[in-house]
């Protein structure tokens, strides 16, 4: 979240054009963070080891309080309070001297409220509906029409709907048509001018940018011609360009509907190239939050034979949307660790929320778009230097680290197919294969350790010769077609296993 993040322009903090928008104090204001200042902390980050930086819109908007940039008033141009159109060009270049991509935050279902186009609509049709008369995007119907319970409020969305082939237009004209909350207006992408409009401008920034891929709000609200047409469009210039859509949904069968790859039951292919795994991001928190079993980690995974490249998924444990991990109920430094232990080694290109590698704190919204601690000069920590950091931050920083060198270091982490081994109210246990090596994971959420013994017939370990420890305080030995694992309580292992042949 560019603007609170490192403040690298004092001068921009608060524009000509929006007095009284910045105020470090309000947690709705602008709080000077901007485009300089994510460039000028490339080296942090290419330390931590991240290697692709998703910014949140960086589009202008039009309120004092719309600092998160999801309120557009211009798609062409760059919010002042982050910088210039150049700074946004000299960030890409500069994440890319450092070999680190860039996605753009792309918003085609709303623009803000005070746009321009709510008073003065290019055409009648723009939107769907007007100000004055228009849907809500909150669904008339309830978790009981499908049998479930009741969710907490505004846990997530009903897209079942959307996947569904027996529900009539009427029941998803809301979270297809509606204003999002009810405030931002609708864009109206049946209308063949607004997708031709919403496509060229991703040809803009891709074109003007160098940009290397597009993270997608709010992708089910928008209809799925438009995506199959903004794709195709897309890709007509730029083949190689990813999207990842924001299907905020803890059910697998219900993300995976929405990606690309193979037409659905409507015939339609969306183009989507991957989603974030909020699946994973619901039953990790349940998990190691709740003590849910962890078996639903593993229940999880076996739904990934519905996605086209569940090796593209993008797990997670937290973002903007969330509370912070830190500061959820259940939480604890042990379990911070696990959550990152389980994002960064499970298939997948995982997604880390900033500030989570020193252990920001913060509840819900916008509490959880805290300053990052040291972003700013008269901060009285600077948490982007080893010095700089408590000794707690510093453990946080140096585990997420490692496991990310791991992840750099070992094929097997980053592509190698994912097998179940164990799995119980208590542990998971799985190995990540490639051609070239085996790992073995050991993760145990009780409060001791335990002692597992686990048969290995018909995995690529079946004839392992030799186990070694690469991470973590676990022991592991080996038998005929058996693993013997001692497992610290609230803990990972990475282990390295050789002499194994394919079955």
């Amino acid at each position: 979240m560019p603007d609170r993040f490192a403040n690298g322009d004092p001068t921009n903090d608060e524009p000509a054009e929006s007095p009284g928008s910045h105020d470090r104090t309000k947690p709705r204001a602008y709080h000077g963070g901007d485009l300089r200042g994510i460039q000028s902390h490339l080296p942090y980050l290419k330390d931590l080891g991240v290697t692709t930086l998703w910014l949140t819109p960086v589009v202008k908007n039009g309120a004092a309080d719309d600092y998160h940039g999801y309120s557009a008033v211009d798609l062409y141009s760059i919010d002042p309070h982050l910088g210039s159109l150049k700074d946004y060009q000299d960030l890409v270049a500069a994440a890319h001297q450092e070999k680190m991509k860039i996605l753009f935050d792309a918003v085609p279902n709303h623009v803000g409220a005070l746009h321009p186009w709510v008073q003065n609509p290019p055409l009648p049709d723009w939107f769907h509906g007007t100000k004055q008369h228009h849907l809500e995007s909150f669904s008339p119907l309830k978790e009981p029409f499908y049998g479930k319970p009741a969710a907490e409020p505004g846990a997530n969305d009903p897209f079942e709907l959307l996947i569904d082939p027996h529900a009539p237009a009427w029941m998803k004209r809301n979270l297809t048509e509606g204003w999002f909350f009810g405030i931002l207006p609708d864009m109206n992408t049946e209308n063949p001018m607004v997708e031709e409009y919403l496509l060229e401008n991703s040809w803009w920034w891709a074109e003007i940018s160098g940009l290397d891929g597009y993270r997608v709000d709010t992708f089910p609200f928008v209809g799925r011609k438009f995506w199959a047409y903004w794709h195709a469009g897309l890709r007509r210039f730029y083949p190689n360009l990813t999207t990842i859509g924001e299907v905020f949904h803890p059910d697998p069968t219900v993300t995976s509907f929405f990606v690309g790859g193979a037409p659905r039951y409507d015939g339609i292919d969306s183009g989507l190239s991957t989603v974030f795994d909020f699946p994973m991001l619901f039953t990790l928190r349940d998990v190691l939050l709740r003590n849910a079993p962890v078996g639903r980690i593993a229940d999880v995974l076996r739904h990934d034979a519905l996605y086209p490249r569940p090796d593209l998924l993008v797990p997670f444990f937290a973002n903007h949307d969330v509370r912070r991990f830190r500061s959820a109920e259940g939480s604890s430094p042990a379990k911070l660790r696990l959550a990152f232990g389980l994002t960064l080694t499970l298939r997948g290109i995982p997604e880390l929320y900033y500030g989570d590698e020193v252990g920001v704190s913060g509840g819900g919204d916008p509490d959880n778009r805290r300053d990052f601690p040291g972003g700013w000069k008269e901060d009285a920590t600077n948490a982007f230097t080893a010095a700089g950091r408590t000794r707690e931050q510093q453990e946080i920083f140096a585990y997420v680290q490692e496991l990310l060198r791991m992840r750099r270091e070992h094929e097997a982490l980053r592509g190698g197919r994912l097998w179940h081994l164990a799995a119980d109210e208590n542990s998971y246990v799985f190995l990540r294969a490639s051609e070239e090596e085996r790992l073995v994971v050991a993760f145990n959420n009780a409060d001791k350790t335990r002692n597992l013994t686990i048969p290995l017939q018909g995995t690529p370990v079946e004839n392992a010769e030799s186990i070694s420890l690469l991470c973590g305080g676990g022991k592991g030995d080996l038998a005929p077609s058996e693993l013997h694992l001692s497992v610290p309580a609230e803990s990972i292992s990475i282990f390295s296993v050789k002499g194994s042949v394919p079955p």
